[in-house]
């Protein structure tokens, strides 16, 4: 797998009805970015919402796809192809209700976990080796369906917790593209521990 970081994907579901739902904290993790650099975001085929983000040398291409979750991965794809990026140089982030909110991990490759979005990438990539952040949105509450509590909204004391992820979320980006996956997981890592 490269571990030179191109493309940067958040995933979400448009509109305005999904915008501040756990299930959307991924498209929050690049607006955070998109915000801090003065990005603007431009439609792409209908199917993305895109931008540019220059990095030292490098000029990453950060996307949220418009197709809405459980189809992700076909702007993906197109995207990908497009640009002539390979999945392996693609950095995803997504909720995840497994993790508790305010956390996060990291994995270079593995299932979907159940995440719809996630899923659909695997499916048409054809591969499960590409870097993710997953973004704590759990836990789960007991007897809570799956699909009623992802697209719930956050409370105050729930956003506190998120603005303190998406407050390190340019940073860890940065890092990821500077030094490469494995190299910057290892440096997050470090300094999440200190």
């Amino acid at each position: 797998m490269s571990n030179d970081i191109k493309f940067v994907v958040g995933l979400g579901n448009p509109g305005e009805k999904y915008s501040n739902t756990r299930h959307n904290f991924g498209f929050k993790a690049v607006d955070k970015i998109a915000e801090q650099e003065n990005l603007s975001w431009k439609n792409w085929n209908d199917m993305a919402s895109i931008t540019f983000y220059k990095r030292k040398d490098k000029n990453i291409l950060i996307a949220k796809p418009m197709t809405f979750m459980n189809n992700s991965g076909f702007p993906v794809v197109a995207l990908l192809k497009y640009y002539k990026i390979l999945p392996g140089e693609m950095f995803v982030l997504y909720d995840d209700y497994s993790i508790p909110i305010g956390e996060y991990k990291f994995r270079a490759t593995g299932s979907s976990g159940g995440h719809n979005g996630v899923n659909s990438i695997i499916t048409q990539t054809g591969t499960s080796a590409f870097p993710r952040m997953k973004l704590g949105m759990g836990p789960l509450p007991k007897y809570a369906k799956i699909v009623d509590f992802v697209l719930s909204r956050f409370n105050e004391e729930d956003m506190e917790k998120t603005d303190s992820v998406l407050d390190k979320i340019k940073d860890i980006v940065d890092t990821i593209i500077d030094l490469g996956f494995d190299k910057a997981i290892s440096r997050i890592a470090q300094s999440k521990n200190k």
